[in-house]
């Protein structure tokens, strides 16, 4: 039973946007049934605290905010269209590329020389990944010939494949 509900649950969240579109132009036409400004703003406030999960701001978003000027940093560094290897925090910020790849310490990857560029975060090494596994691999690119320092801030790092 809760599977099912879960399920329905889940199934409306994509006709949210169009919900909210209908409910704004009912108020922009004068026929919405609900016309106090307050009473929008209660409702919208109560709405949004009840499909947010604003706990995960304080809980999950703000641990990684002291390496997030370095990452950025790093990131500015990166060519457009080069492949990279990288924690799965990092990799929607980098999707625009043809080949991206996240760390993942049960299926490390075979062969590091298709990427262009590796960028890691030891000290939060993401999903998936473990600081002795994001570690090895900063040991095992220092010790690469194809692959050279870029930056490095604290436990970010950036490896270039040299050409």
């Amino acid at each position: 039973m809760s599977t099912l509900i879960l399920f329905g649950c889940s199934s409306l969240i994509p006709a949210m946007s169009f919900l909210l579109l209908a409910v704004i132009s009912t108020l922009a036409a004068g026929r919405g049934w609900l016309q106090n400004r307050r009473g929008i703003i209660l409702w919208s406030l109560v709405a949004f605290l009840s499909l947010a999960k604003f706990t995960y701001f304080g809980d999950k978003y703000l641990v990684y905010i002291d390496t997030l000027q370095a990452i950025q940093e790093a990131i500015a560094q990166i060519q457009t269209q080069a492949s990279v290897y990288t924690t799965a925090q990092i990799c929607p910020h980098l999707s625009n590329r043809k080949l991206i790849t996240y760390t993942n310490a049960d299926s490390p990857p075979g062969d590091l020389n298709v990427f262009n560029y590796v960028l890691l975060n030891v000290r939060h090494p993401g999903w998936s990944s473990s600081q002795e596994f994001a570690a090895s691999l900063v040991d095992q690119l220092k010790n690469n010939q194809k692959f050279q320092l870029k930056y490095q801030r604290g436990d970010v790092y950036l490896f270039v494949k040299v050409a």
